[in-house]
């Protein structure tokens, strides 16, 4: 019985050995922390030039804030309000923009996923609001809350992706009144990393930080960022009432916005790069500039959604050159401001996480980054025109996302003379493969590229990256451990939601 209890015990130790090699527990990047870039396209009088251009259009043009409140605070505030139309002069602008962090803390629920965002740092964030999902059977339907759900475990098993966000597919089975309490609580719930909050209506907004509350205590949220939450423009000049309202609760609460004009170049904004850039700046900046009226020195973000227009067919294109360009012109001027920036990456106009999505996620990632974007959202999974989240292309893209992290990092230290005693030592005609440097100092490696021998890959299935993706999204949920939560916490965020699905379904 001993023997076989011991046999047993060795038997057990070999499993879990194994398990630990197939299913090995994530290794979560840290905040990036860029070594590259960025890059200034325009020198002095150029960003004089578009911020002039910016400052004529709020002076002169002016925006419009379809919001009865919005227009009392600004008319109380000093600004020219004529209708809807607020007219802002620039010194106030500046003046208020000023107030605006340029970087601040983001607390993860588990303080190790806590993120900075600003000045060096960037973070990876998931996709939002895809009403199609392409499934772990390859075939698109509409999005549910299962979907939403497994994104949110997906991102708590990714490396990678640092902010699971609060919108990854919208999830068609859940009554429109309903979404934001069942997103909120599966995004607090499903993971311990930062997260957003809901845009949906001004109740939807004040639910979201009131749930926050509930996990991190009131006292906390109000001096730490524990959401951000997606604010859209109305491209040409027009911030309307429910963005508004939302802002409103942000801001109050000292949670950050990403306040962003979605640009279709050549449609909505000017096909000039400089021409949308001024105009997409004067949109964003009016908007940080109000939330400042609202509660000074709450955070905020410039953000923006830039893609192209086909010529041929009016739709949304991405990977061309022009809001690669744009991206760039933004994040200098972002620079210029002091304030940190957002922006959209890693979509594509393809149906299959084909060629055409490889090379359109990586055109657009490229000048997000060498631009010096902070905040980075839609980081994985888009399909479609950002219609459709693949699971297969989110867990490849995820992948792709720490190949990023790696070369944005640079160099690191190296000690040359240890290199050059292993050059003399191996000489002319040996490897390095077994030297202590190469195995203390590996290339980073995506372990689902395949880089074996035609003959191997055949043997082991001729297996497409489309499958691999989709196998190994089905391993990363069938391993997922869901983070701890204090049983009092859990149970007041469980009876709050329960409370309102009764309330919002009366």
């Amino acid at each position: 019985m001993a023997e076989a209890r011991a046999r047993s015990g060795r038997s057990g130790g070999r499993a879990a050995r194994i398990q630990a090699r197939t299913n090995p527990a994530p290794v979560y990047l840290s905040t990036l922390n860029r070594k590259i870039g960025p890059i200034d396209l325009l020198g002095p009088e150029g960003v004089e030039k578009i911020h002039n251009a910016a400052m004529t259009i709020l002076e002169t043009t002016g925006i419009e804030f379809r919001d009865p409140l919005a227009l009392a605070d600004w008319k109380k505030y000093g600004a020219d309000v004529q209708g809807e139309r607020v007219r802002i002069g620039r010194e106030m602008l500046i003046d208020l923009i000023s107030a605006v962090p340029s970087e601040w803390g983001y607390a993860a629920r588990n303080p190790d996923r806590s993120l900075r965002v600003g000045h060096q740092h960037s973070v990876f964030a998931n996709a939002y609001g895809a009403p199609f999902v392409y499934g772990l059977d390859g075939v698109r339907r509409p999005s549910v809350l299962e979907d939403a759900q497994n994104f949110f475990k997906l991102s708590q098993m990714s490396q990678s992706m640092m902010v699971p966000g609060i919108l990854p597919v919208e999830p068609q089975d859940v009554p429109v009144p309903l979404r934001h309490l069942e997103l909120v609580h599966a995004a607090l719930t499903l993971t311990d990393k930062p997260i957003k909050g809901s845009v949906l209506s001004e109740q939807a907004a004040l639910d979201s930080v009131e749930m926050a509350r509930i996990v991190f205590g009131a006292d906390f949220v109000d001096e730490n960022v524990v959401m951000a939450a997606l604010l859209n423009c109305n491209t040409p000049l027009v911030w309307d009432e429910t963005m508004l309202q939302s802002l409103r609760v942000y801001a109050a609460a000292n949670q950050p916005c990403l306040l962003s004009p979605f640009v279709l170049a050549g449609a909505s904004t000017p096909a000039s790069p400089q021409g949308g850039v001024a105009l997409l700046i004067a949109e964003s900046l009016a908007g940080m500039a109000y939330s400042q009226i609202i509660r000074r020195g709450a955070p905020m973000v410039l953000g923006v959604a830039i893609m192209g227009v086909s010529m041929k067919t009016g739709a949304p294109m991405m990977g061309s050159p022009e809001p690669g360009l744009m991206n760039l012109l933004v994040g200098q001027m972002a620079r210029f401001y002091g304030v940190p920036w957002r922006t959209c990456t890693m979509w594509t106009g393809s149906k299959s996480p084909d060629m055409q999505a490889a090379f359109d996620t990586a055109n657009t990632m490229w000048p997000v980054l060498l631009g010096g974007a902070h905040y980075i959202v839609h980081a994985a999974g888009f399909l479609e025109g950002a219609l459709g989240v693949s699971y297969s292309k989110w867990v490849q893209d995820t992948l792709q996302l720490e190949n990023f992290h790696r070369f944005f990092s640079g160099l690191q230290d190296e000690d040359l003379g240890a290199l050059l005693s292993d050059i003399d030592q191996i000489g002319p005609g040996g490897h390095f493969l077994g030297t202590d440097h190469t195995r203390e100092n590996p290339m980073h490696m995506n372990h689902l590229q395949n880089n074996d021998s035609f003959e191997q890959w055949e043997a082991e299935g001729s297996k497409t990256a489309e499958t691999v993706g989709t196998e190994e999204a089905q391993r990363m949920l069938s391993t997922y451990v869901q983070p701890p939560m204090p049983d009092d916490k859990r149970g007041a965020l469980d009876e709050f939601v329960a409370r309102k699905r009764v309330e919002y379904s009366a």
